[in-house]
């Protein structure tokens, strides 16, 4: 597993698989909502078959996925990192506070086509080489609909860092004596290549990069801190 040293315990990243311009819709359809009203309804995820508590949950690398999609001349190209990890809370409420971080082992970075893979690492696209590792830290969850979140917070990528948006669905929960011991979380989210200084091929293959987390985790402690 990646070990980064990180204190906080890194985190959650992109999420979920599905059509990924349906789910760049329903980002832009939630973020637009929050923004016209000022904050989304608050939703509070306690139904009689799920309710969360505000612990600590480990991603579980084994069971998780992370991947990305861009479209090129010769298709959709796809690719994904093998090592990554981290941890965050998943609070019944809304929340704003340093809630959410993930680090990710750029070298990890794999393609179905292995040519492929070995351009992406190149310093043509992410460098792995100069920039080793990728950071997501979240620092706002606002539920909007039973079970479907917005997450925000920052993005660093060849130590570039922007702000960006995850539409979150919490999928499944399986919980003892009325707390989610055990998560399952997708989240989308769609970013310009170009913000993060990836240039190359533009505008042949598409600045958009499709974002997807798949991730699977587990209640660690009590304390919702992540400084």
């Amino acid at each position: 597993m990646f070990n980064s040293g990180m204190s906080v315990g890194v985190v959650l990243t992109m999420i979920g698989w599905g059509a990924a311009y349906a789910d760049a819709t329903r980002i832009a359809i939630a973020v637009d909502g929050v923004a016209r009203h000022g904050r989304a309804q608050h939703y509070n995820v306690d139904s009689a078959d799920l309710v969360l508590n505000e612990s600590l949950y480990e991603i579980q690398p084994d069971t998780s996925r992370m991947a990305f999609r861009v479209d090129s001349p010769i298709g959709d190209v796809w690719g994904r990192f093998e090592d990554f990890g981290g941890s965050f809370t998943m609070p019944s409420n809304s929340f704003d506070d340093d809630m959410a971080a993930i680090e990710i082992n750029a070298e990890s970075l794999d393609a179905n086509a292995g040519f492929i893979g070995m351009l992406l690492k190149s310093e043509r696209f992410f460098d792995v080489e100069n920039f080793p590792s990728m950071r997501f830290v979240g620092t706002s969850l606002e539920w909007y609909k039973d079970r479907h979140a917005i997450l925000k917070g920052h993005l660093t990528i060849k130590n570039i860092t922007k702000q960006v948006a995850f539409y979150v669905e919490l999928v499944d929960a399986v919980g003892q004596n009325e707390n989610s011991k055990r998560i399952s979380v997708k989240a989308t989210t769609t970013i310009r290549r170009s913000e993060f200084g990836i240039h190359t091929m533009l505008p042949v293959v598409s600045d958009n990069v499709n974002l997807f987390l798949s991730i699977d985790a587990v209640q660690k402690q009590h304390s919702i801190s992540m400084r």
